[in-house]
């Protein structure tokens, strides 16, 4: 909601509480969402524009490695919370948050994104800013949705589940979205195209989120919070949700 990091739970948009990101399905401080929406557009020319700033910097001093933003593998759905921060480290913010539908869960915010959390276990994790991830199938952040569908055709399997389209604005920044399920491996990625007033704009993925049943259910949960304007910062229109398979 991914950015989208975005799918934004309540608490955390109001000053109230925290809320969730859906950057993806990611939750944070509005105030920083609301600054990775508006940097969505450009978040390959920014990083290109980095990457060439500090090649220049340290020329003649070989290739410089990216970095990793806090992720590390091992983290599973089904853990404990003790046990995601044995491996994560303690998050940079951690509340709990709740949806109109009787939904209760805990976002755990890290650099790279955010963990969610029900009754004490994890049951989604989301990867919205770490240029050294590479999820499942190989999936990477900023690849073109082209890339990710020829990802999981190289992993053939039957898979289903459902994709959502919707058009997300905040103040004045447009984010044209699309978020794939994939029920089947426990999957959901999402993607922003990279310029909402071009229809011919390819979609770039912009986070990756590994979870279980519950998972999956609170995700889509946060999504229809918002399309029912439940979070008047932002407006989510066009939605459209229809059947996704491979």
């Amino acid at each position: 909601m991914p950015a989208v990091t975005a799918r934004f739970a309540k608490q955390l948009v109001k000053k109230d509480g925290p809320a969730v990101i859906r950057y993806g399905v990611v939750v944070v401080p509005f105030s920083e969402a609301d600054g990775r929406r508006h940097a969505i557009r450009t978040r390959l020319l920014l990083t290109l524009a980095i990457a060439f700033a500090l090649s220049a910097s340290v020329a003649g001093c070989g290739p410089q490695a990216p970095q990793t933003n806090g992720y590390k593998s091992g983290v599973e759905p089904g853990m404990s919370k003790d046990q995601v921060e044995s491996i994560l480290g303690s998050p940079k913010t951690q509340a709990p948050f709740s949806l109109p539908n009787n939904l209760s869960a805990y976002v755990m915010t890290y650099g790279f994104g955010q963990v969610l959390l029900e009754d004490g276990k994890a049951v989604a994790i989301t990867v919205a800013d770490d240029p050294t991830y590479v999820g499942p199938f190989g999936v990477k952040l900023g690849i073109q949705e082209d890339a990710m569908k020829a990802a999981f055709r190289a992993h053939k399997a039957k898979r289903t589940g459902h994709r959502d389209a919707y058009d997300v604005v905040v103040g004045t920044t447009d984010t044209r979205t699309r978020d794939y399920y994939d029920q089947t491996d426990g999957l959901i990625i999402e993607l922003a195209a990279a310029n909402p007033n071009d229809p011919l704009a390819p979609f770039n993925v912009i986070s990756v989120t590994r979870a279980n049943a519950d998972g999956l259910k609170l995700m889509a949960a946060i999504t229809k919070a918002k399309v029912g304007g439940l979070y008047p910062d932002q407006h989510v229109m066009n939605f459209v949700s229809e059947p996704w398979s491979t």
